[in-house]
């Protein structure tokens, strides 16, 4: 059975009381209850013609006897002659298989097929029965284009979404996200059983309509809504149970100690263990600390959804508990989530929705705690060969064999990070029909957030000096929207939209800090910290405003030829002079050949059609005040005893700065084939940021330190293609399938002039690098990592070069660059890139009946890794003073293993980690789901639905990279995180997952 569409329209009273024609409203709705824009009406034999708008509604003059036609490119016609009733029905058939002809745009919708940009729709089908916890889970691998990396694989941990590369050095690079109308809303907090759809806008002509933040993409949420008819509840519970991707191959205790002598033969030192105790440990096994600090933890969650209304009123409420532990020891995330949207039509002219929503999370230990000082990088560090606690019961301290740092289940258990985030939200919104196709929509919202963190770090993993921090910051975002559009069909040719908005928006935070050290009651933490020996307070706030003015056009002739054309001009308060207002433009155009006679004739295309865009976005990229030169506290001490407080001169502020832009054209076409059961998408564009924001150094004479500078120039281009459709449909059985890939080119253009290189170090490998990692190099990718070409270990033929370099056979072996005998910073150059150049998603669902079954595969390639957490446990260095990663038995042995390119203990051999031999490909392909689910028969139960899903999470992963996972990153946040990413010491890993969900429907 094809889709069908039904048509409610009522009858009104007569515009004139003596006129023979009357005006006619109604209302356009879908099987499914849901309001259709964009469907035609017009009075067969005459000019008169009107278009539904965003809400399905139309209004037009008709006579007694007059035939109204409804038609759409995508629906067969039909006609209704108008007589004496109130109330009509009418149903139409769907000439194509979509669910929906119309999909979200920027303050608005439209129809699929009037689109002349680049977006991708992504509905609840497509992760239906999956066991989602966030949206980020949602938009990873299934839209070309859009790179999603899970940074941290705690609970709730950082990921990045990256749409068409990265374009700022310095700033943000997350997209725009939209939630029901609300611009630049924290998508962290929101359910992601609350989604109704998404949609992602790549390009400029799509993006441009948000002027100075669209330059990363947006992403519009929509969340449910209520429909008419009977009462719906669904309940959905779900219990997971979560392991480590994968563990290290390290040393068991006789093996490190067996290795650690070894190393003390090879360096002349004493042996660190005897016979007897290497003998003791190969009958205990010692201490696996990769066990201690990871664990096996279950999830819960609870949905509760609860819909319904009327044909004037619809609501939809629904909450939400998750408990999510993680896999290390004392981590966790809790969510607490209500939502209650409301629609209703108060009279014939006049409508309302209000969305209310609020959310509370609550988290241990799911940020920080990277490089040296994660449990994870000590788990490898620590010796085996010692216990997690002495005889006393107490954590062992020290390791005074192998790592320099703490405990590592200490470190995961006597300190905690604790943050309690809580956000609310309130859209309220009024329209109101003026006339038929002109309206006016006016809406207000509030953003509230309320951020209290508590930390303590406790005496075990502070040479018992025990400290605290408390923090609380508070945030109040307002906005306000009026939107007036007109919308009209001339004819039966032309149809036209005209949009105009104003919109402001107000953001305010304030906050406080307090931290104490060397606390007096340890057990109370950060509850009473005016009992440390010595405290600190601070105090932040911030306010910035944008005020903005934006028009858009859209035109269809024939439906075949289509054109959009925006204008936005936005003020921000962050800016100064005549730098605080830009204009942003956009135009795209689209050509339907699949309307054409020519292209008809060919009986090859369901729908075929060609579009390009270009456009003009804009980056904030500044905090507020970062135009104006800051003071920084200090305190002096002038006599012994006394400290003085005061106020000291920072980086010079730079009033001339302003937005990065970025300048996007773009080119695509789509096509429909096999009546409709398969649809192909591919785009090609360019984007240039201009105006980079980086820091310019400030001559000593002039003060010294940094001023912030638009100086630099960075490019992405690529090449995007979607294929999806329905392979295999027949009466029981149906495959959908959705493939999308993606090739990204980022090159960085320029820099500060006079400048071809910028280090961007990372603050991660202290202890095993004083270089900075990354580099930026005009001609580069952002993210270039700067080190050493390792040639492998010194041969026994090769005795005489080594000598050269003070080595001999079995020592390390770097490339010299400029043949001098010696390595040194001279020989430094790019050795890879931390940026994925290729990502790819693979969505497969397969049904039978009531039996569904989910296949989603996700990847991406075309980059490096850095291994520090690889590099620390082989290399015995000064942080690790012995190597624990069992792959040190096939080291280099004179005599013994010659041909290893893994490097013999030795008082000659030099280890530099900033090299090739510990830069990985990162390349991985991920199963994200594979998913069973079955809908039990109605009959069998008498109740509307019952659904009973088993799902795994990363249950495997194709890749080479030795370390935990390819997808964290020790780099996760803040600024100057794009060029950083890559590095992997101690990394929260991501973990696998088994999930047990049922749907209850009544």
């Amino acid at each position: 059975m094809f889709p069908r569409i039904v048509f409610v329209w009522v009858l009104c009273v007569p515009v004139l009381l003596f006129a023979q024609e009357k005006k006619i409203k109604g209302t356009v709705l879908d099987d499914m209850g849901h309001p259709l824009p964009g469907i035609n009406v017009t009075v067969k034999g005459k000019h008169q013609g009107a278009v539904t708008d965003s809400a399905g509604s139309f209004g037009i003059l008709a006579a007694k006897g007059d035939v109204l036609r409804f038609s759409s490119v995508n629906y067969e016609g039909d006609e209704q002659t108008i007589g004496d009733g109130s109330t009509y029905l009418m149903a139409l058939h769907s000439k194509v298989r979509t669910i929906s002809d119309v999909v979200v745009v920027g303050y608005g919708v439209q129809r699929k097929k009037d689109l002349t940009g680049a977006l991708t729709s992504i509905s609840t089908k497509d992760f239906k029965d999956q066991p989602i916890t966030s949206v980020s889970q949602i938009l990873q691998g299934r839209s070309a284009g859009v790179q999603v990396t899970s940074n941290a694989g705690a609970p709730g941990g950082n990921v990045s979404v990256r749409i068409r590369g990265n374009n700022s050095i310095k700033g943000d690079n997350n997209p725009l996200y939209v939630i029901d109308g609300f611009v630049g809303a924290d998508y962290s907090t929101l359910n992601p059983a609350d989604i109704e759809s998404m949609e992602v806008l790549k390009d400029a002509s799509a993006t441009a309509i948000y002027g100075s933040r669209g330059a990363n993409g947006v992403v519009l949420i929509t969340t449910k809504r209520g429909k008419p008819g009977q009462l719906q509840v669904d309940f959905s519970p779900r219990f997971s149970s979560s392991r480590v991707i994968k563990k290290l191959d390290l040393l068991n205790a006789a093996d490190f100690a067996e290795t650690a002598n070894a190393n003390a033969a090879a360096t002349g030192t004493s042996p660190i263990f005897t016979p007897d105790q290497i003998a003791q440990f190969r009958k205990t096994g010692g201490t696996n600390w990769q066990d201690e600090i990871f664990r096996t933890a279950p999830t819960q969650e609870y949905q509760l959804g609860i819909s319904g209304g009327t044909d004037k009123t619809s609501f939809y409420i629904s909450g939400n508990y998750l408990d999510q532990q993680g896999v290390i020891i004392n981590s966790y995330l809790k969510r607490y989530a209500f939502r209650s949207n409301l629609q209703s039509q108060l009279t014939d002219k006049l409508s309302l929705h209000l969305n209310v929503s609020a959310a509370r999370l609550q988290s241990c230990n799911t940020t920080g705690n990277l490089g040296r000082f994660s449990p994870v990088t000590q788990a490898i560090a620590w010796s085996p060969t010692l216990p997690v606690y002495d005889a006393k019961g107490n954590y062992t301290l020290n390791d005074p064999i192998s790592s320099i740092t703490y405990n590592p289940v200490a470190i995961a258990k006597d300190q905690s990070m604790r943050n309690d985030n809580t956000a609310a939200n309130l859209m309220l919104g009024l329209r109101y029909e003026f006339i038929p196709g002109l309206s006016l929509d006016v809406s207000g919202g509030v953003n509230y957030t309320n951020a209290q963190g508590r930390n303590y770090t406790g005496p075990a993993v502070s040479q018992n000096l025990p400290s605290a921090s408390r923090s609380s910051l508070e945030g109040i975002a307002l906005q306000s929207t009026n939107n007036l559009t007109y919308t009209h069909l001339f004819g039966t040719d032309h149809r036209l939209t005209l949009m105009g908005v104003f919109e402001v928006q107000s953001f305010t935070s304030n906050g406080f800090n307090a931290s104490g050290n060397n606390l007096t009651y340890p057990s109370m933490e950060a509850y009473n910290l005016a009992l440390a020996a010595t405290y600190g307070v601070g105090t932040t706030y911030s306010n910035y405003s944008l005020y903005s003015y934006l028009g858009r056009v859209n035109y269809s002739f024939k439906d075949k030829y289509l054109l959009t054309a925006s204008l936005r001009r936005d003020g921000s308060s962050k800016f100064q002079g005549n730098n605080q207002y830009s204009v942003f433009p956009s135009a795209g155009v689209a050509w339907r050949l699949s309307e054409e006679p020519f292209i008809k004739a060919l009986h090859k295309f369901d729908n075929l059609k060609i579009r390009a865009g270009y456009g003009v976005t804009g980056n904030q990229a500044i905090n507020p005040y970062q135009t104006l030169t800051t003071y920084s506290n200090v305190t002096t001490a002038f006599t012994t005893g006394t400290v003085t407080p005061g106020i000291l001169l920072g980086n010079p502020g730079n009033p001339n700065l302003k937005w990065e832009t970025t300048r996007q054209a773009d080119i695509g076409v789509d096509a429909d084939f096999l009546q409709n059961r398969l649809s192909v998408s591919a785009d090609y564009y360019v984007k240039n940021t201009n105006n980079l924001l980086l820091s310019v150094a400030v001559p000593a004479y002039a003060g010294g330190g940094s001023v912030l500078s638009n100086v630099g120039k960075v490019q992405n281009k690529g090449i995007e293609l979607t294929v999806s459709g329905t392979p295999v449909m027949t009466k029981d059985f149906k495959w959908t399938s959705s493939f999308n890939f993606a090739v990204l080119n980022n090159t960085v253009k320029q820099l500060v002039q006079g400048q071809d290189t910028l280090f961007t170090g990372s603050n991660v490998g202290s202890g095993l690098s004083t270089q900075s990692e990354f580099v930026l190099i005009p001609g580069q990718r952002m993210g270039s990592y700067w080190g050493l070409t390792y040639l492998g270990t010194w041969k026994p033929k090769d005795a005489a070069d080594a000598a050269k370099f003070g080595a001999q056979p079995g020592d390390a072996r770097y490339q010299d660059l400029d043949g001098n005998n010696i390595i040194n910073g001279a020989d430094y150059h790019v050795i890879g890139n931390g940026l994925p150049k290729y990502s790819w998603g693979w969505n497969n669902s397969f049904t039978y009946k009531g039996l569904t079954l989910n296949i989603f595969l996700q990847s991406l390639s075309g980059f490096d890794k850095l291994d520090y957490t690889y590099a620390a446990g082989i290399t015995a260095n000064s942080d690790v003073r012995q190597a624990t990663i069992a792959d040190i038995r096939n080291r280099y042995i004179p005599g013994v293993n010659e041909t290893s390119d893994i490097p013999a203990f030795s008082k000659t051999n030099k280890n530099y980690t900033l090299s090739t031999r510990f830069l990985e490909n990162g390349s991985f392909i991920r199963f994200k789901n594979i998913g069973l689910s079955y809908e039990l028969p109605k009959s069998l139960l008498h109740r509307p639905g019952i659904t009973v899903s088993l799902s795994g999470t990363n249950l495997i992963t194709i890749t080479k990279y030795k370390g935990f996972d390819p997808e964290t990153n020790s780099v996760t946040s803040g600024a100057g995180a794009d060029v950083n990413q890559g590095i992997d010491y101690g990394s929260y890993p991501n973990a696998k997952t088994v999930t047990l969900g049922f749907n209850f429907k009544f």
